[in-house]
Formats: structure tokens, C-alpha cells, sequence
């Protein structure tokens, strides 16, 4: 498979027809689209995005960051039948069906599953996350001055989620630097949070409106999460944000690994063809 350092194959196909699904990268055990994927009924073949280091916070912004993945794709020779996104990841999905589409051309067909922007809770409990999965980080007192770090850039900046993701991502790189050689996995995993962190700036500043507004959204019954969390952080409670929502009965947590959301994703993935 060519670009297999930037995607990976998750499944095999047998018409000529791609599926892809883009995460937000965050490590740790968090669900992913490695769980949804072996359920889904589907002949297409499909391949998940794999997290990429380095995230450019220069003038290209997320186009810059989606723009490798699109050009593996376009290099495959497949027919991209739907972008699958998850969370903040389907931020990243609309950059992504937004490149795909081209001058002229429009974008794949895009479903979402409890979508999410980029909001100040979210950055803040997206490091809280990284520093408490981070398996490297066995110093206390790290972890202390970590959180500490965090509380002084949430006060200063909390009305700012992209000026504060990229504050926090030089919270990581600093830490990183003071590991030195002797904890170079650590420095290591430091450097990628830093890389997550850029993503969720880079994302913040995004406008998912006209690929949002043409798609369908899987919902779960989780009232802290998705849409939901979205609309309550944007005070919007009755935003348009999606074309079509679908509620599903599962929770947030059991949504990539639901039998009916399952069915469900297999099922549009038919529908999208027609």
C-alpha cells in the first residue's frame, strides 16, 4: 500500500472503492476507529489515518496538516467512497474531504460520529489525559509541575482554546527538553503531545461550516459529549451544525464498539454509493 506511513490498512476490499476514518490523535486508551472498523459490513476497502509529527502552527494551517494524507490518497488509484471522523477528528475530516474535492470537484460523501470543535474544556482535559496515560512520565514531581503549568496558561488564556493548546504545546516541549538523553522516551512522548496539542489549535481555527452542513452526524446519548458538548460551549443550543443527526442509544465510550452503530455507519456507507 503505498502512504502506509501515513495511513494504515485496517481492512482489505474488493472495489476498488476506499474508505477512510480520521481520529483526533491521543493516544493513550482512548476509543478509536481500530475498534468500529472490524465490525463494519462493508466490501470497500479502509484505511485509518496515522497521527503525523510535526504539526505546521505556520500559515498553511489544517489544510497544511491534512494535505500529506490527501496526496497518499490521491496516489492510491482508489475511489474515496466516504471520510469517516470521530470527535474533534471530524474537524480534521472536513479539511480532508475539503482537499479531496478539488477545484470544481466536490467533496466525498463525510459521516461523523459524536462531532466535536475545539473548545477550552476540551484542550484542558485533553492534557490532563495525556499527562495521566503518558506511560513515560514516572516522575511525580514532572507530572506536578506539568499540572501546575496548566492551571497558570488555563487563567490566562481560557477565553482563547487555540492560543492555549498552542501555550500548553510549549509546556510539553519544555518538559521535553529538561528529560535529556537519559529519558529519551520520554522526551519522545512529550514531543508528541506537543504534536496533539498543535493539531487542536490548528483545528480550533478551522471552519467546518460547508462540509458540516452537508453531512450526517451519529449521536450518542451521552449529553457531555458531541453536539451537545459543542452546542452548550458555543451557547447555541438549537445550532444547525450538521445537515441530518442520528441518535444512537449507546454511550460516547460505546459508540466504536456498538454492534448498531455499526450496522448503522455500514448501512449510510451503502446509501453514500447510490
Amino acid at each position: 500500500m503505498r502512504g502506509h506511513e501515513l495511513w494504515e490498512q485496517s481492512r482489505p476490499g474488493t472495489t476498488g472503492g476506499l474508505v477512510l476514518a480520521v481520529d483526533m490523535p491521543s493516544g493513550g486508551n482512548a476509543p478509536g476507529f481500530r475498534q468500529l472498523i472490524p465490525l463494519l459490513n462493508t466490501a470497500h476497502t479502509v484505511w485509518h489515518a496515522v497521527e503525523q509529527a510535526g504539526a505546521p502552527l505556520g500559515d498553511g494551517g489544517l489544510a497544511a496538516y491534512v494535505e500529506p494524507w490527501a496526496q497518499a490518497v490521491r496516489g492510491s488509484g482508489l475511489t474515496v467512497r466516504a471520510v469517516l471522523g470521530h470527535r474533534v477528528g471530524s474537524v480534521l475530516t472536513g479539511a480532508l474531504a475539503e482537499a479531496l474535492g478539488g477545484p470544481g470537484q466536490p467533496p466525498p460523501s463525510v459521516l461523523l460520529l459524536d462531532p466535536e470543535l475545539v473548545d477550552t474544556d476540551l484542550v484542558v482535559s485533553e492534557f490532563h489525559r495525556m499527562v495521566a496515560d503518558d506511560p513515560q512520565l514516572r516522575s511525580a514531581e514532572e507530572v506536578t509541575r506539568l499540572e501546575q503549568a496548566l492551571d497558570v496558561e488555563a487563567e490566562r488564556y481560557y477565553d482563547d482554546p487555540a492560543a492555549l493548546a498552542v501555550r500548553l504545546r510549549s509546556v510539553f516541549l519544555r518538559a521535553a527538553d529538561r528529560s535529556g538523553a537519559r529519558a529519551r522516551a520520554a522526551a519522545e512522548s512529550l514531543n508528541r503531545a506537543a504534536d496533539r496539542l498543535s493539531v487542536l489549535a490548528l483545528a480550533e481555527a478551522y471552519d467546518v461550516t460547508p462540509v458540516w452542513s452537508h453531512c450526517t452526524a451519529l449521536c450518542s446519548s451521552s449529553p457531555g459529549k458531541g453536539l451537545n458538548r459543542t452546542r452548550a460551549a458555543l451557547l447555541l443550543p438549537e445550532a444547525g451544525l450538521v445537515a441530518r443527526e442520528i441518535s444512537v442509544g449507546d454511550r460516547h465510550t460505546e459508540m466504536l464498539t456498538s454492534p448498531v452503530v455499526a450496522r448503522t455507519v455500514s448501512e449510510l456507507l451503502t446509501v453514500s454509493e447510490r
